[in-house]
Formats: structure tokens, C-alpha cells, sequence
């Protein structure tokens, strides 16, 4: 059993690439390679993605190549980065398939512990993104809970380990947050 002051393989690996070693990176992505198509498979839409859980690692292993500079803390600092990154391209590919489609009406997005963020439509995944952002802006933490409970996929227990926080606290932050943004997707920015 690794302690917590002990460094994982990852973030040895992440710490040998960020200072230079060219193969250490392509050690992560093959060794963490699984959760990375788990990650990508909560990101993908049933609906007109035109790629599959692969292509997504695929395209942000290219995209998380570039970030030579991060510093990164773990394992799970680099999924979040890596959750982000699909993130990002799943929004670009939506508003270059949505650009000129949408109409002045906005659509009701339901936030709920069941909704499949995922498989909404591309101009709700923009609406989506944007709160996301906005979130991000107001309360980094809470952003992060959402992140990692509706993008990354972890389990209330699993983000109160890494948060350090109780369940019911866990809970009691999603249910904030997806109040805020459900405020804010239906035109409350008050």
C-alpha cells in the first residue's frame, strides 16, 4: 500500500516528462489509458458526436502534449486536465457543427443526479459549458466537485476521500452547484 507522502508511478512519470523525458509522458497515457476512455465514454454524447471514446483520448492526449509547463500535483490533477481538455474539444465540435442552427429560444437543461450530461443536444452543451465556466469563476470548488462527479465520473465516496470532506458534505456542494446552474442555464444570473 503506497502512503500519501509517497509519490504514485503517474506522478513520477508527469514530473519526468515535465522535465524533459520525451517517453515519460506516453508511459502515463498507456498506463492510465482505460480511465482516460472511461472519462472520454461520460463526455460523449449519444447524440451526433461523430467520435468515439478514443478518438476524444486520442485528440487531448495531442492537446495535453502541449503542457509541458503544468506542474503537475497527481494522477488526478492530470485527469482533471485531461477530463477539461475533452471537455473543451466535445464544446468546439458542437459549436462548429451548431454555428448559424440555433434559434433565440433557450432549452430547459435538467440538472438531477441521473441526467446524462453527456447526451444533451450541442447548443445545450455550449449553454452547459458556459455555466461551467461561470462556476468556475464564482466558486473554483464547487466547479471542481462537478467536475469530478459529472464529467470525470467519480462516486460521492470517491471525491470525499480525495476532498478530504464527508459524504453528506459531498452532497450537500452538488446540490448547491447544481442549483446555481440550473439558476443560471434558465436565465437567473442574479
Amino acid at each position: 500500500m503506497v502512503s500519501r507522502s509517497e509519490p504514485t508511478e503517474v506522478t513520477v512519470l508527469l514530473r519526468k516528462w515535465r522535465g524533459g523525458d520525451e517517453h515519460a509522458y506516453d508511459h502515463v497515457v498507456s498506463s492510465v489509458y482505460d480511465r482516460l476512455v472511461a472519462i472520454a465514454t461520460g463526455h460523449i454524447s449519444r447524440e451526433r458526436h461523430a467520435t468515439s471514446p478514443s478518438a476524444l483520448v486520442s485528440e487531448a492526449y495531442l492537446r495535453l502534449r502541449e503542457l509541458k509547463r503544468v506542474e503537475w500535483k497527481d494522477r488526478n490533477h492530470f485527469f482533471a486536465f485531461a477530463s477539461l481538455q475533452m471537455r473543451r474539444i466535445l464544446v468546439e465540435h458542437a459549436r462548429h457543427r451548431n454555428a448559424g442552427k440555433r434559434e433565440g429560444g433557450r432549452e430547459r437543461i435538467p440538472l438531477s443526479p441521473d441526467t446524462a450530461w453527456s447526451e444533451l443536444p450541442g447548443a445545450a452543451l455550449m449553454d452547459l459549458d458556459s455555466a461551467l465556466d461561470s462556476l468556475t469563476e464564482s466558486d473554483p470548488q464547487l466547479a471542481h466537485l462537478v467536475g469530478l462527479r459529472y464529467l470525470m465520473g467519480y462516486s460521492i465516496a470517491e471525491i470525499s476521500l480525495l476532498t478530504a470532506s464527508s459524504d453528506a458534505t459531498v452532497e450537500r456542494h452538488l446540490r448547491f452547484a447544481r442549483a446555481w446552474l440550473s439558476a443560471r442555464l434558465n436565465g437567473d444570473t442574479a
